[in-house]
């Protein structure tokens, strides 16, 4: 009798627990039509405008109670990953059974490699919403980090990558995707305002490519238009800099090859062995929208100024010139040279160019070769070059259990095993995993 009254106690407490998670939808409604001004505000005036920490906190301000924190820490997401915790967490605080807050705290927590909170939130979560494909991705990596693989791979396995591979990257992206353009871009403005000839081309690049995820990105017609000016004010109007610079926005919203073959000759730019910007990610893009209108060709160009983007790239220490270089040099030789490769990986610190050489070595690669352990300890997120070790380790017969699980952890981070930044390289990983439990 005793345990039958237990029994009912408990199911009674699951049905009250679950009762108590709740999901107030119009109540959300109603504080983001309170909050639409001031981010109306926030978005088309005052990022555009000001410094963007004076915009965060002043947005903040705004905060008169938990669904206002929770609005706004959504807001800032992907702004200020610093003060969206810490709204979020006040949030769920004051409103532990709201069902959005649990989400969005869960999604923090693991941002911040909280992974035990995060699990605790997602539970709570996906008990409500079972469908939701995406926590048994973000569960996926959570147990994968604290050491539960078989857990990793269950999740995974939940996820079901071969019917949601589109939004399984989307969600990784959530956890990892970039969050410093923002803050990037108004320090970049203080910067050019003291004179700063290379912040000025940055800022730029940075607008007309503004990175939405790891797959699109667009023009950032506001900030241009601001910035473009107050490198004008501060450089003038006859500078290098505002000539350069608006002579590349010209070429990028061009599309007839007479136009941008007449704007780069009046520009005195690249073409007729005019100067090459000494930007790399600026020149990177005119050159790359030459070569495609037929405007010059690789190996020429690589015979006769190959040399000069070399000295170019070492006089400003910029990863794109070298990669300019080693561009044209694998179209003209057919392959990007060990000297090269060296130098832009010890010299630049560059992953691109670790990677590269690892790949040019082919089967001379070996699983203990100091480079390899060095390599990876430079770019400890790097799952490609870690791949060169796991494959190794195959060849020679060794364990590959440990590093597959390393391989996986920097996997989630990056996707970057797989061409395009999508999640079929997880997919193979995990695959290899379960094999070896």
């Amino acid at each position: 009798m005793i345990k039958t009254i237990n029994c009912i106690i408990f199911s009674l407490a699951l049905l009250n627990s679950h009762a108590q998670i709740n999901h107030k939808k119009e109540l959300i409604k109603k504080y983001q039509a309170e909050l639409k001004q001031d981010f109306n505000y926030f978005f088309s005036d005052c990022l555009i405008n000001k410094d963007s920490d004076d915009c965060v906190n002043n947005l903040i301000s705004k905060a008169n109670n938990e669904y206002h924190q929770y609005l706004i820490g959504d807001v800032l997401y992907n702004i200020d990953p610093i003060k969206s915790y810490e709204l979020h967490k006040k949030a769920i605080q004051k409103q532990p059974n709201e069902l959005s807050f649990n989400l969005e705290f869960a999604i923090e927590s693991h941002r911040i490699k909280d992974y035990k909170n995060a699990i605790k939130h997602y539970k709570i979560y996906k008990k409500i919403k079972e469908s939701d494909y995406r926590i048994d991705v973000w569960l996926s990596e959570c147990y994968l980090n604290l050491g539960n693989y078989k857990k990793a791979i269950e999740h995974w396995k939940k996820a079901n990558h071969s019917e949601n591979h589109t939004g399984i990257d989307k969600a990784i992206y959530i956890i990892h995707g970039r969050t410093d353009q923002i803050k990037k871009r108004s320090d970049l403005i203080s910067k050019v305002k003291l004179k700063d000839s290379k912040s000025a081309y940055e800022l730029i690049f940075l607008d007309m490519n503004w990175e939405w995820d790891w797959w699109n990105s667009n023009i950032q017609k506001y900030f241009l238009a601001k910035d473009l000016k107050t490198i004008k004010n501060i450089f003038g109007s006859e500078s290098l800099e505002y000539l350069q610079l608006s002579t590349y926005k010209k070429v990028k919203e061009l599309d007839s090859k007479d136009s941008i073959k007449k704007v780069l000759i009046d520009s005195k730019l690249i073409l007729n062995n005019n100067q090459i910007p000494f930007n790399g990610k600026i020149a990177s893009d005119l050159l790359r929208i030459s070569f495609l209108n037929k405007l010059l060709t690789e190996e020429e160009f690589f015979k006769k100024r190959g040399k000069e983007i070399i000295e170019l790239a070492d006089k400003h220490k910029d990863e794109e010139l070298l990669n300019i270089y080693a561009y044209l040099e694998s179209v003209s030789t057919g392959h990007v040279s060990e000297q090269t490769d060296k130098k832009g990986w010890n010299e630049y610190k560059s992953e691109k160019f670790a990677i590269s050489y690892f790949i040019g070595l082919a089967d001379k690669n070996r699983y203990d070769d100091p480079n390899l352990a060095k390599a990876i300890e430079d770019f400890p997120n790097s799952s490609k070059i870690h791949w060169v070790k796991l494959n190794c380790a195959k060849i020679e017969g060794k364990d590959i259990k440990q590093d597959l699980i390393e391989i996986l952890k920097k996997e989630f981070k990056t996707l970057g095993s797989y061409p395009g930044k999508f999640s079929y390289g997880l997919k193979n990983y995990f695959y290899l995993l379960e094999n070896e439990m």
